[in-house]
């Protein structure tokens, strides 16, 4: 079998590409391609390069503005988990990750602002696929014990929808800017998983996390003692071949 080619790309500026499990930082940004599921409905476990292929091609002058993800998968959906992987763009310590320049970690009751502009474009695909921007929340101010997981669903796949809405369902979160966020809760290994769906695809604008953050402690789903450090940005390959172009992206933290 041929291995896989990904399409390239026209830049003012030669990229720098990052292939699948490549580690990248620069100021308080990670980029990394993490595939964590790679066997499908009777086949044997699926081989990088062959099988499938993500990357991430990243702008040093920019980053993480202007990254552009880029992945092939099966056509089929992974066998056990309802996604690939998370191919992301990562500010602080997220789920581990240590960036070039540390960002602090606070308690929830200590965070004054937090909130994530974005911009991205996404070319026709062929499958599915989610574009999530989420964090943990951590018993411990390094951030091990994880106690919640908190996800936006920025273009939820067909099968997003359904396995929130299965979920207990707490009302509707309405941020700044008057958009409603459908939230449910799913059990997660790293705690209950708060997934909230807007009405549509969101391409741009800005996700409130203080405000989801006050509206669970609201609902007595938070103490507001837990730790955040840090968040990312990025796709969830369910099936099929895809890009998603970031054109900015930049968080406000204090």
């Amino acid at each position: 079998m041929a291995a896989l080619t990904l399409p390239s790309f026209v830049r003012a500026e030669t990229p720098r590409v990052l292939s699948d499990k490549e580690f990248y930082t620069k100021g308080s940004w990670i980029a990394w391609a993490g595939p964590w599921s790679t066997d499908v409905k009777g086949s044997a476990a699926l081989q990088h390069g062959v099988d499938y292929a993500d990357e991430i091609a990243v702008q040093p002058e920019t980053f993480p503005a202007n990254a552009e993800f880029s992945w092939h998968w099966p056509l089929t959906p992974p066998k056990h988990t309802g996604v690939y992987g998370y191919d992301a763009l990562s500010f602080g310590t997220y789920d581990g990750g240590v960036p070039e320049t540390a960002v602090p970690h606070r308690q929830v009751k200590a965070i004054e602002a937090l909130s994530e502009a974005f911009r991205f474009t996404m070319p026709r695909s062929i499958g599915d696929f989610n574009v999530l921007t989420e964090f943990f929340l951590a018993k411990e101010p390094s951030g091990e014990g994880k106690v919640a997981e908190i996800g936006f669903f920025l273009r939820a796949a067909k099968s997003a929808i359904p396995f929130a809405d299965a979920g207990e369902q707490l009302g509707t979160f309405t941020d700044a800017t008057g958009r409603p966020w459908k939230v449910g809760k799913q059990p997660a290994p790293a705690g209950p998983y708060y997934m909230f769906i807007p009405p549509g695809s969101v391409l741009e604008g800005t996700v409130d996390f203080k405000g989801a953050l006050d509206f669970l402690r609201a609902k007595g789903r938070l103490t507001g003692d837990e730790w955040f450090t840090g968040l990312a940005f990025g796709i969830e390959p369910i099936a099929g071949s895809g890009s998603v172009r970031v054109e900015s992206l930049s968080v406000t933290y204090r």
